[in-house]
Order: C-alpha cells, then sequence, then structure tokens
C-alpha cells in the first residue's frame, strides 16, 4: 500500500513538471513593433509673385553739350559744340509694377516697368560774348521709363521685417518734350535776339541703365508684403533736342543737344503679393506636420 502510493505521487508530480516546462516553452514575446513617423511637408519658399510700387523722385542735376552753328552756315562742318552751364529736374511722382519669382528664402529676381515725367531746366551763357550779359534759359519736360531685371538677396527675417539688397540693369526711355530757348540779356547788353524763344523738337531714344537697390519688406498676411525703399538710378547719356527752325532754314540738321546722363536717387513703397511658397517671411507654405512618436507593441502574447 506504501509503495503504491509512494508511485502515485512521483508519476503525478513528474506529469505536473512536465506541464509546467510544456507551457513555458508555449510563451513567446513577440518583437516590438515600429511605426514610421507620418511624412513632414517642407515648406517651400519658391513662387510667383506681382509687385506694385509709388515713388518720389527727387531733384536731378546733369550736364550736357550743343552745338552751335558757325558763321558760313553750311552744314555739319561748321557746328561747334559747348557745354551746358546745368541741367535740372524738378522732383516728381512716380509709379511701376512687375512680376517676380522667388527662389528660396533669401534670393527673387524680378521684372520691372517704372514711369515719371518731370520739369526741366537749363542754362548756359551766350556764345561770343563777354561776362554774364547774356544767357539761354531753357525748359522742357521730361518722360522717363525704365525696364530692369532686377535681382534680391534678402538677409534674414526677423519676425515679420525683411531687410533687403538688389540690383539691375536694363534700358531706359527718354523723352524730351519741346525745348524752349529764350535769349536772357541784361547789363545794358542789346541784340536782335534779346527776348526771343526759339523752340526745338524734344529727341526720344532708349539708353542703358542700371539700378541699385535697398530695403525692407513688412509682412502683413502671409500671402502680401508692404514693401519700402530706396532706389538709384544711373542713365546713360544721349540726345536731347534738335535744332531750331532758323538753323534748320541754314542747313543744320539732325541733334543740337545732348544731356550727360541722369543719377536719379527715389523712395518708393508698394505690396507684393506671393503666389507660392513660403510663409510669413518668406512667401506662401503650409504649415509642417508634426510625426509622432513612435508606438511599440510590447504586450505577451501566449500560444
Amino acid at each position: 500500500m506504501n509503495s503504491r502510493l509512494v508511485t502515485t505521487v512521483a508519476v503525478v508530480g513528474a506529469l505536473s513538471l512536465l506541464a509546467a516546462t510544456a507551457n513555458a516553452a508555449d510563451v513567446i514575446e513577440e518583437p516590438p513593433v515600429y511605426i514610421p513617423p507620418a511624412p513632414v511637408e517642407e515648406v517651400s519658399t519658391a513662387g510667383w509673385y506681382l509687385r506694385g510700387d509709388v515713388g518720389y523722385v527727387f531733384e536731378s542735376e546733369t550736364s550736357g553739350k550743343y552745338g552751335y552753328l558757325r558763321g558760313g552756315y553750311g552744314g555739319g562742318d561748321f557746328v561747334q559744340y559747348y557745354h551746358y552751364d546745368n541741367i535740372e529736374t524738378d522732383s516728381a511722382f512716380m509709379v511701376g509694377g512687375g512680376l517676380g519669382y522667388r527662389f528660396n528664402a533669401f534670393a527673387r529676381m524680378d521684372l520691372t516697368a517704372d514711369y515719371f515725367t518731370a520739369d526741366l531746366t537749363g542754362s548756359s551763357n551766350c556764345v561770343d560774348v563777354p561776362g554774364s550779359y547774356c544767357s539761354y534759359a531753357d525748359s522742357s519736360e521730361i518722360d522717363v521709363w525704365t525696364v530692369m531685371a532686377n535681382a534680391y538677396v534678402d538677409l534674414g527675417t526677423y519676425g515679420r521685417f525683411t531687410p533687403y539688397v538688389g540690383g539691375g540693369a536694363g534700358v531706359a526711355n527718354v523723352s524730351y518734350g519741346t525745348m524752349n530757348n529764350k535769349f536772357e540779356c541784361s547789363g545794358g547788353f542789346t541784340a536782335t535776339n534779346c527776348g526771343q524763344t526759339f523752340t526745338h523738337e524734344g529727341m526720344s531714344e532708349w539708353r542703358f541703365a542700371y539700378s541699385l537697390m535697398a530695403g525692407a519688406s513688412i509682412d502683413i498676411t502671409q500671402n502680401l508684403k508692404f514693401d519700402a525703399g530706396y532706389k538709384y538710378t544711373r542713365i546713360a547719356e544721349g540726345e536731347a533736342f534738335g535744332w531750331d527752325a532758323q538753323d534748320i532754314a541754314n542747313g543744320a540738321s539732325g541733334v543740337q543737344g545732348y544731356d550727360h546722363g541722369y543719377d536719379l536717387h527715389a523712395v518708393r513703397a508698394g505690396l507684393r503679393y506671393e503666389f507660392g511658397g513660403g510663409g510669413f517671411g518668406k512667401g506662401k507654405g503650409k504649415a509642417p506636420v508634426y510625426a509622432p512618436d513612435p508606438v511599440y507593441a510590447q504586450d505577451v502574447v501566449f500560444k
């Protein structure tokens, strides 16, 4: 009896041990499951933009030369040139606009056209008259169109404020109105022409021009920017006016007067609307999508 009981207990213990071992073998720990983060959309800074500007062109002073038909009247061989004492343009308002493209947060280019018209005056002493007893007083107006290809570098964005520098090159159409040339006499000097005014046809031509700019833009909305700055423009020398009727009757032809070009200084302000790319200070763009933290599945699975 005792031996049978011992045998039974031993068998039960062995079976329990085998069952425990089998259950332990069935426990499988799954490897961690890595869920990749959602893709983060990059903010593009590229895109087209439109701009419109108004500005103020300050008074400008230049010089020039004019031809004088010497005795003998017979053509260009008798023309002698003299220096203008001064040519001045009054200050004037200007308007402009353009189409541009932003390449990234720092570089952009645009093509612009600007226009202004201003009164013009000039003066010089009469030829072959000593002292200042006789002078020429000229008056006209000048219309100027500039068409420029410009490049800019934005110097970083500070809040909604983005300073920049730039430069451009292109052409300018300088068109003079009729030039009124008045002979003014003083100091007892008298001559047939004293007090008379002669008219000269104004010239119009395209010339080379370049410009330098500095300014800053301020974000109004994500797409719309207020842009203000300074612009310097150099316009090359060229034709100004033709001969009067009296000189033409005596054989003169072509151009009588030339200017030595213009140095224009202007302040300007306007709006720039960016159609694509960027965000505040850099154009239009969607906000980045932040990826969630990786999730690991670590539950124990029993088979």
